[in-house]
């Protein structure tokens, strides 16, 4: 009542001053991701960035927590981090957390967490967010090291176990505005580029021994793709039933012929990948019941493909690689 017969007394700016303020900000970021990088100045730091997607943020980071992971078979420990805008976000570290259990089972990597919990406009300190912009908040070396080790910023089933919250998150003047986590790990100490079947150091390389798991094949080798293919052989293999077919070449960069060696040169081939999922390729077959056929695969990607053959009740799977 006191207000209404104010308003009606005061002049209209008075007025304006009793109602409650709006503060009104510029558009925020829709999120902000956040990326582990190996360090361009140090081999064995590693830096922490973020990057403001859609708008650039110069006000409060309100919150952030994000956290390490790496193998307990590992000596690594985390040094002292360096802030690059320790006014603006200073982040703080937990302390380190080895092997812990996820229902009652062992995770088999340590963590370490850091927050930051902003109380000044980053604007202030020259700080802001450039929009859609990798922006450095943070170093961190990496101690005691032996061999190479593997570091990861992750959400996992322990960083979410009740409890926790130890996921990444980050928190604009208030507002969630968790974005995505870059997945490219940061590996640290005497590594070199990982084989073809992902080891690091490993010895299965390019040209070097496998086993394409067929029967049919020899001399299997990792190609340069880190393909595990053979060499089929180029003669006639005779089915229980009594037709017979061959394929060449095989692996192929493109045409791949195919014979019916059978009493009507008739036979279906069918060409699927190697989830089984039908593909569409070029065929040009020879003067009808020669039972030849050619195959155009030069417009497919690289990598393994079925071709499925059906002649006179004879059913066979072949096996085509194209490189």
């Amino acid at each position: 009542m006191l207000l209404s017969r104010l308003r009606r007394s005061l002049p209209l700016f008075a007025v304006l001053f009793l109602l409650p303020s709006v503060s009104v900000r510029a558009q925020d970021p829709a999120s902000v991701d956040i990326d582990l990088r190996h360090s361009e100045l140090d081999s064995n730091t590693m830096d922490v960035y973020l990057r403001a997607n859609g708008a650039s943020f110069g006000d409060i980071v309100s919150g952030l927590t994000f956290t390490f992971r790496w193998p307990t078979t590992s000596t690594a420990t985390l040094g002292p981090r360096v802030n690059s805008c320790p006014d603006g976000i200073g982040i703080s570290a937990t302390a380190m957390v080895v092997d812990p259990l996820v229902n009652d089972v062992p995770t088999g990597f340590n963590y370490r967490s850091y927050n930051a919990f902003g109380i000044e406009l980053l604007s202030e300190w020259g700080c802001d967010l450039p929009a859609d912009t990798w922006y450095l908040v943070m170093s961190i070396p990496v101690e005691n090291n032996t061999g190479c080790t593997e570091f990861n910023i992750v959400n996992d089933n322990w960083t979410d176990s009740p409890g926790n919250a130890r996921d990444y998150y980050l928190s604009l003047g208030g507002l969630d505005r968790t974005g995505i986590i870059e997945p490219v790990p940061v590996l640290i100490g005497e590594c070199t580029a990982p084989d073809c079947e992902g080891t690091a150091g490993g010895k299965a390389l390019p040209g070097t021994p496998c086993d394409d798991v067929n029967a049919l094949t020899e001399n299997d080798t990792w190609t340069a793709e880190c393909l595990c293919a053979g060499e089929f052989s180029t003669g006639i293999a005779a089915d229980a039933v009594g037709a017979t077919f061959a394929v060449w070449p095989n692996p192929t960069t493109g045409l791949v012929s195919i014979r019916a060696n059978e009493a009507e040169g008739l036979f279906r081939a069918n060409l699927s990948d190697a989830l089984g999922r039908p593909v569409n390729a070029s065929v040009a077959r020879s003067a009808k019941g020669t039972g030849f056929l050619t195959l155009d695969l030069t417009e497919l990607p690289t990598g393994v493909y079925l071709l499925e053959f059906t002649a006179k009740g004879a059913h066979r799977v072949e096996r085509i690689v194209k490189r």
